[in-house]
């Protein structure tokens, strides 16, 4: 048949997939307008994908969901792997990554062009990884850009009051951070107090607010223009995701980008927000997205429209954390990135984490995603989790 895959002569295949779930401690309690992500007593639950080729080169995937923030839950996406995903790849060529992408979308149909993203951004993440590492060359090489050899964070600031929320932001700029992005949706009072809060200990820094949707439809323009009042530099998410005419209402009347990010589900839905002129600026975030490959028709899309590209995580683990890392390298993101992934967990997986001053990482250049994860933890980690 004319749309079969055809394998190379050498070209490496899927031979086998495996799923790992386990629970990483966090250092304290990161919360949005939705509710807790992971906790100090619960940890935040990690989903690693590991793919290995006929010629057992290993590739790793993240995709680590927040059940309050998405559909999909750590039983959805570990299901969704096992039972769907890792069998309709097992046996495709490693390079036809358009090709592994196809195939999990005959397994699970796809909803606005793409099914379940987050987990099948964890194959798409590991056969990046494991199609850059039988090359033996960085991810950025595969990915055919490399724009910048290194990217800023930014310091994620959330709390309940006004002293905690000041000592975070000191603990951030003791440890490098210059800018910050606060978690709104709380009173308008509070949200307003938050970013004047935030402006006094970071004057120079960019300031970008995420209401993970917590503005309700009716409040929402007075509560950006007063935000915008503030000096806040980009408003993201204001709305629940299926209130797109909200935002579109609201775009006009900012001064300020307006970033999308949770019903940026591939590239069909930022194309149909696009044509409803519903945002001014797309947050990046693989495994929002399906990972890599639909992030990166994600990002072309959006700048043949001239939409600001910035880059945020789900508090990745270092897995996930380098795939971020290295899309917006490769895109050139200028502001602040939003992978709080250091900042909240208290532990990771990597032998060694990404090389990091201040709040600057270096996109590393070792092949693959650049990491090297300690799989004897992975397993250990997995064997005895209570999830």
């Amino acid at each position: 048949m004319p749309n079969e895959p055809t394998t190379p002569p050498g070209s490496p295949q899927v031979a086998r997939g495996e799923v790992f779930s386990f629970r990483l401690p966090m250092r304290t309690t990161f919360r949005t307008s939705r509710g807790v992500v992971g906790g100090e007593q619960g940890g935040r639950t990690v989903v690693l994908v590991k793919l290995t080729a006929d010629d057992g080169t290993g590739g790793w995937g993240e995709a680590s969901p927040v059940a309050n923030w998405s559909p999909e839950t750590v039983a959805s996406v570990v299901g969704a792997l096992r039972d769907h995903f890792l069998p309709a790849v097992q046996g495709l060529p490693v390079a036809d990554l358009d090709g592994l992408h196809r195939a999990m979308d005959v397994a699970v149909a796809p909803l606005w062009g793409l099914s379940l993203p987050i987990a099948r951004a964890g194959i798409d993440i590991a056969a990046h990884d494991l199609l850059a590492r039988t090359l033996g060359v960085p991810l950025w090489t595969l990915l055919g850009s490399h724009r910048r050899d290194q990217v800023q964070l930014s310091w994620t600031v959330t709390g309940a009051s006004a002293e905690t929320v000041e000592a975070s932001i000191r603990e951030g700029r003791e440890r490098g951070y210059r800018s910050a992005n606060v978690k709104l949706g709380g009173t308008p009072a509070w949200d307003v107090d938050l970013c004047r809060l935030v402006r006094r200990v970071m004057p120079d820094g960019y300031l970008w607010g995420d209401a993970n949707g917590g503005f309700p439809v009716h409040e929402g323009p007075a509560r950006a223009l007063a935000l915008e009042a503030t000096g806040l530099d980009l408003l993201e998410q204001p709305f629940a995701p299926d209130r797109v005419g909200a935002s579109a209402a609201l775009l006009p009347l900012l001064r300020i980008p307006l970033a999308l990010d949770e019903p940026v589900t591939g590239p069909s839905a930022l194309s149909e927000l696009l044509a409803g002129r519903c945002l001014s600026a797309l947050t990046l975030k693989v495994t929002r997205t399906g990972g890599l490959l639909p992030s990166r028709r994600c990002a072309d899309i959006a700048e043949a429209a001239g939409l600001l590209l910035v880059s945020s995580g789900l508090t990745d683990s270092g897995v996930g954390f380098a795939a971020n890392v290295q899309l917006a390298a490769a895109y050139g993101v200028s502001r602040p990135c939003a992978l709080n992934g250091p900042q909240f967990l208290g532990d990771d997986i990597l032998a060694k984490w990404l090389p990091q001053d201040d709040d600057v990482v270096r996109v590393p250049d070792r092949p693959g995603l650049g990491i090297e994860v300690d799989e004897a933890k992975v397993r250990r980690l997995a064997e005895h989790a209570p999830c």
